[in-house]
């Protein structure tokens, strides 16, 4: 399997429309690299066995054998699974074979990043110097308040879109495609997964645009949307981006508070 930042990923779907949503929503994520499309679980076996993905996204409704039965029959080097389906039952079963998470189809880009970010703490926690049993609490505490949220309070209109002046240009962007913001003294720099805007506002006049619970503010210069958080070490934060933000001496007790309790 590979050690390194970037995941590899083997996807096993026969449908073409979810095939390509998946391989787009890989695309928008830096440490993610798509090994292949496979439409059986035949076809992927050997593929697994000879590639050794970091992850794999299988569907269970697949030709000739299921998707639980191809995690049934992966017995060494057994890479992390998300499991996808339209049937909620299956969720039980996948869970039974340790998958690391379920997508219940149709499924949104947020959602499935969450269970990108879920892959990416497992990954670091079986990679880390520091113990399983010492950062599971907190990264399971993190996982169950943003799933929570989610599921609880859906963003409203106003929450989700903010206008920003760009180039001499008004920009419409969705607040759940920002994964940070970066000040800038008199400007901010807006970092989306693919492109980033620099933008003459100040960071206190960003907090006020942004306005909801999705983000934290972790240093003087970083407002962090918690989405796309795939872990806390120390002193620092890394995004989905594949890059480590520091927290600030005076926030560390706000981060400790809005991730971990």
């Amino acid at each position: 399997m590979n050690n390194s930042c970037q995941l590899s990923v083997i996807i096993v779907e026969n449908d073409e429309t979810d095939a390509s949503t998946l391989k787009q929503y890989i695309s928008r994520i830096p440490f993610l690299h798509l090994l292949t499309v496979c439409r059986t679980a035949i076809e992927a076996l050997d593929l697994i066995y000879i590639k050794k993905p970091d992850i794999i996204i299988v569907d269970v409704n697949l030709p000739m054998m299921s998707g639980l039965e191809l995690i049934s029959g992966l017995t060494s080097q057994k890479p992390q699974i998300i499991l996808t389906s339209a049937h909620q039952q299956y969720a039980f079963n996948g869970f039974e074979l340790d998958v690391t998470d379920f997508l219940l189809k149709p499924f949104d880009y947020q959602r499935f990043i969450k269970a990108i970010c879920k892959v990416k703490q497992r990954h670091y926690n079986l990679n880390s110097e520091l113990s399983v049993k010492e950062l599971a609490p907190k990264r399971n505490n993190l996982l169950a308040d943003l799933n929570t949220r989610t599921a609880t309070k859906p963003l409203s209109k106003e929450e989700r879109f903010i206008w920003v002046k760009v180039d001499k240009k008004m920009m419409n962007l969705n607040t759940s495609e920002i994964v940070y913001v970066e000040g800038l003294r008199d400007y901010v720099k807006i970092h989306l997964a693919k492109i980033n805007y620099v933008v003459n506002l100040t960071m206190t006049k960003t907090e006020e645009l942004l306005g909801n619970s999705s983000f934290i503010r972790v240093n003087r210069s970083f407002i962090i949307n918690k989405s796309f958080i795939i872990c806390v070490k120390g002193n620092t934060i890394e995004t989905s981006l594949n890059n480590s933000l520091p927290i600030g001496v005076n926030y560390k007790d706000a981060v400790k508070q809005l991730l971990f309790n």
